[in-house]
């Protein structure tokens, strides 16, 4: 344990005799003129609370129960009257300062581990007038003890001998809190006073923890400007060049234990929200274990037959686009699977052109449909052989600190001309560059039900945007960012919800959203647009002089306008959900609290005529109880989603696609979109066809 500084505060002096309870052995002698105070031992079973006690609620005793508890001592005296009652004494006395002590002291009594004759001190008051004010004074003339006295104390505790378990079960607080204070009281003296001043903070001291080198600490702080000494500064500095145990990819990779068992140490931080937090000392240590652990992977790696297999220790967005890239395509199904899709989609077809549609076909065409999801998903990802001999694979650590594969990476030049020779022609398998088309889980929604959701979450992205004329410029602004400064539309291109270049006709809502011209972002759109109608010039010549002659905020609303009319969050089939577009409507959709149960509702036409049983009694089931959605289990389907349309009516039910997400970025996903919808690069890159463009060209 690191001594405590001279300068810094002790423990105070035991209290005075009279103020020990039972372990008083001296009473104060009177001064002159001066009566001394009356102090008495009386049987706990005696005292009762007295109604002028301030505090008659539910208190907070926990603390006082374990001191005592452990002592079997009442520190402080208690004051007490005697009792009165039709103006004789019952033989008992009301406490009027003290109430927590006594509350506790009951609770120990009925644990029985006090008897209830238990000796408690106390001060005998006879004016009964005076218990009120000294009742009052008692709660509301205080001062409580400073961090740092808290912090002083524990600490000269610490070195009588007390270990941090038994510092912590004394006072009935947890370990960490312990440990803390502990680490708290070896902070400079110099720093520690300005704690005491207030001018610092207790992030400050917790930065300040993170070396045990009291001259670093001032240094951190003393050495840089006033305006330069937040806490998060602070921490910085003393951090250095180490990482954190709990946030850094390459750490967590490895794992503490393994860092640990080859000699590593680690700067714990107490302050961390998890137990084991800290700070990795030995950068190089760590990654040379990372990098014998991806090594062994990339050696497992190699019997696949790749050009070649290299690691690193990591693997941004920009450094992908260095490689060009090829992607596996689906094996050959097997001569029983391609009969078997072959005849189910001629009896869905079927099926289909038969008007009206009966309960019995609608419920065959379900079947048929979750039938050739799994049969269309049961190809394994291959990658050709002509693929494998020209690209290669990097072994990697994903951002969450997992092993990360990047297969089919071709390198610049050679390389890479040879995969574009291979685009487009017949391999092995198919293509060997392409789009990748994500398998579909088993319960996955038709590709036209999920146009037809994203289309109405795209309309009411719309509609909200044009009320939100902060949130529109950030989008346009982003959108141009994308465009420009990161080259839109060529390889290196991220995709962006605000569609510049958009076919304003082609990407309408109207196109797959059913019912649009009937639901509430339909409307709202179109009262937008003919109130526009009216505002904007007939023509565009004059529209420039029009813009001139408006104040910023009628610009911001018309760009809140123009801005929600390029809005487009349809999810296409070949799209990941976690692509750059998709991801960049989340953060649209966050920014505007968009909230779908205000813009769509379920219906038997819309949703659960569109799905299968399975989810519409899954859909029933977590909206209302397990009990209800059995009890219509057994429906047939078009009872059961006119069924599953009323039981959900007002309960706020939205299918995944449309509930709020966590945003998170896919890697993979912002690589694919290095090629266009065709999967061919943009002609008019304006570079060689030999050179590849970093992101921000």
């Amino acid at each position: 344990m690191i001594p405590l500084p001279p300068s810094a505060p002790q423990l105070l002096p035991p209290a005075s005799p009279a103020g020990r309870g039972r372990c008083a052995k001296h009473r104060p002698q009177p001064q002159d003129g001066v009566q001394p105070m009356t102090v008495r031992e009386i049987a706990l079973n005696k005292l009762v609370l007295s109604p002028n006690n301030m505090r008659q609620g539910e208190v907070e005793i926990g603390d006082l129960i374990a001191d005592i508890g452990a002592t079997k001592t009442v520190l402080q005296n208690l004051r007490v009257t005697a009792q009165q009652q039709n103006g004789k004494a019952t033989g008992k006395f009301e406490v009027h300062v003290g109430g927590r002590r006594l509350r506790a002291l009951n609770v120990l009594a009925q644990r029985k581990d006090i008897p209830r004759s238990f000796p408690v001190p106390c001060v005998v008051c006879a004016d009964e007038t005076a218990a009120l004010e000294e009742s009052i004074a008692e709660n509301a003339v205080r001062l409580a003890p400073h961090p740092a006295d808290q912090f002083a104390a524990f600490h000269a505790l610490s070195q009588t001998g007390k270990t941090v378990s038994e510092i912590a079960e004394r006072f009935s607080v947890a370990p960490r809190i312990v440990e803390r204070r502990l680490k708290l009281a070896t902070v400079s003296p110099r720093l520690m006073t300005l704690f005491r001043a207030d001018e610092i903070n207790l992030d400050h001291m917790a930065a300040f923890t993170l070396t045990d080198d009291q001259a670093a600490q001032e240094a951190a702080y003393f050495d840089f400007p006033e305006h330069d000494r937040q806490a998060y500064r602070v921490k910085q500095r003393l951090v250095g060049g180490r990482v954190n145990s709990q946030n850094n990819a390459t750490a967590k990779f490895v794992g503490l234990d393994a860092y640990r068992a080859a000699g590593g140490e680690v700067s714990q931080d107490l302050f961390a929200q998890a137990d084991d937090a800290g700070y990795i000392t030995d950068l190089t240590l760590l990654e040379k274990l990372a990098s014998e652990a991806l090594e062994a992977e990339a050696k497992a790696l190699r019997p696949e037959g790749w050009a070649w297999v290299e690691t690193t220790l990591s693997f941004d967005y920009s450094q992908s686009q260095i490689y060009g890239r090829a992607y596996p395509t689906v094996a050959a199904l097997t001569p029983e699977a391609l009969g078997e899709i072959e005849q189910l989609t001629r009896e869905m077809q079927e099926l289909e052109a038969v008007d009206p549609q009966t309960d019995q076909t609608m419920e065959r065409v379900s079947e048929i449909e979750d039938r050739l999801y799994a049969l269309e998903s049961s190809g394994e990802e291959v990658y050709a052989p002509e693929v494998r001999a020209i690209t290669g694979a990097i072994v990697t650590i994903a951002d969450d600190g997992s092993l990360r594969i990047e297969r089919g990476c071709a390198k610049p030049g050679a390389d890479t001309k040879a995969l574009r020779k291979l685009d487009g022609k017949a391999t092995q398998g198919g293509s060997s560059v392409t789009r990748e088309r994500a398998k579909k889980p088993a319960g996955a929604l038709p590709d036209k039900l999920v146009l037809d959701l994203t289309a109405h979450r795209t309309a009411a992205l719309r509609a909200a945007l044009i009320e939100r004329h902060d949130v529109a410029f950030v989008a346009v602004v982003h959108s141009l960012l994308l465009l420009t400064h990161y080259g839109a539309g060529h390889r290196s291109a991220p995709a962006s919800t605000i569609e510049l270049r958009a076919d304003l006709s082609a990407n309408h809502p109207r196109k797959h959203a059913q019912g649009f011209e009937a639901s509430k972002a339909g409307e709202a759109l179109k009262h937008v647009q003919g109130r526009m109608m009216l505002l904007l010039p007939t023509s565009h010549a004059d529209l420039w002089s029009f813009l001139m002659a408006r104040e910023p905020d009628q610009l911001m609303e018309l760009i809140a306008y123009a801005a929600s009319q390029m809005v487009d969050a349809v999810k296409q089939p070949f799209e990941r959900e976690n692509s750059a577009r998709q991801v960049a409507s989340d953060h649209l959709a966050k920014a505007l609290g968009l909230d779908m149960t205000q813009w769509w509702a379920p219906t038997a036409q819309g949703y659960f005529g569109r799905v299968s049983k399975s989810l519409i009694v899954a859909a029933v089931e977590e909206a209302t109880t397990a009990q209800a959605a059995e009890n219509i289990a057994n429906l047939k389907k078009q009872e059961l989603a006119a069924e599953a349309e009323r039981r959900l009516d007002g309960k706020g039910w939205l299918p995944t696609i449309l509930r709020p997400r966590d945003i998170v970025q896919d890697e993979d996903a912002l690589e694919d979109e290095a090629f266009d919808a065709g999967g061919d690069l943009d002609e008019s890159a304006p570079w060689d066809e030999d050179e590849v463009p970093m992101a921000a060209e």
